[in-house]
């Protein structure tokens, strides 16, 4: 499974009426071409260097995002649609890692992806651990519905620095991102430390995307 994220910086005179065409036509995607699933929103007040619209999707493997990127759909709506709106667009691909579900019907609810960067100098036993970690927070915070922790193999014109891994979660409602998650005993205690530059297991880079935006569907569930 071929996954895609991209973060849509919008130009500042972007008329609202033609950023809502964009988000509409890229939520098409997977009816228009081999996509297996298409989200589009713009992203929450709590996102950090994210831009302003949240572009997702789901490809069965790289022919089928290859002929995506290709389609009439794709060339002829999708691309000049951002080309008038876009100042800028970072994007991501990977194949889709370990995933949690408990969730597959979720509709209507809340989609959060971190991208950070592991320092590359960093143990591969010690990468290998703070994977199994950060993929093991759903098994202590309820909140989160859906999860899958991806390495990512290309990144284009990124802000940032050279992204490693995403970290996507799904909620019901944007108050479990923030409330639960955020607050939870796991998180601080355990994860915490590896964004910690103080901390003896620092191994992440403190420029990271923080994102969330809203759900028609699971993305997750449907890949």
């Amino acid at each position: 499974m071929i996954r895609t994220t991209a973060f849509v910086h919008l130009r500042p005179d972007a008329p609202p009426a033609r950023v809502d065409e964009l988000m509409d036509a890229a939520s098409r995607t997977a009816e228009a071409t081999d996509a297996i699933a298409a989200e589009a929103s713009r992203v929450t007040n709590s996102a950090f260097r994210a831009g302003d619209v949240m572009l997702l999707g789901a490809f069965p493997d790289q022919p089928a995002l290859e002929r995506a990127l290709g389609s009439a759909h794709v060339t002829s709506v999708l691309r000049p649609l951002l080309d008038e709106v876009a100042d800028h667009v970072e994007a991501v691909r990977y194949a889709q890692g370990a995933t949690t579900i408990r969730e597959p019907v979720l509709t209507d609810g809340i989609h959060r992806s971190l991208l950070i960067r592991v320092n590359p100098d960093t143990d591969p036993g010690l990468v290998e651990r703070f994977e199994r970690e950060l993929a093991a927070m759903p098994d202590y915070i309820d909140a989160i519905l859906n999860s899958s922790l991806s390495r990512i193999d290309m990144i284009r014109a990124s802000l940032g620095p050279e992204y490693t891994h995403v970290w996507e979660q799904e909620f019901a409602t944007l108050d479990g991102l923030t409330g639960p998650y955020m607050q939870h005993a796991y998180h601080w205690s355990v994860i915490d430390p590896w964004f910690d530059v103080q901390a003896p297991v620092h191994v992440v880079d403190p420029v990271l995307i923080h994102s969330s935006c809203e759900l028609r569907h699971s993305i997750l569930a449907l890949a």
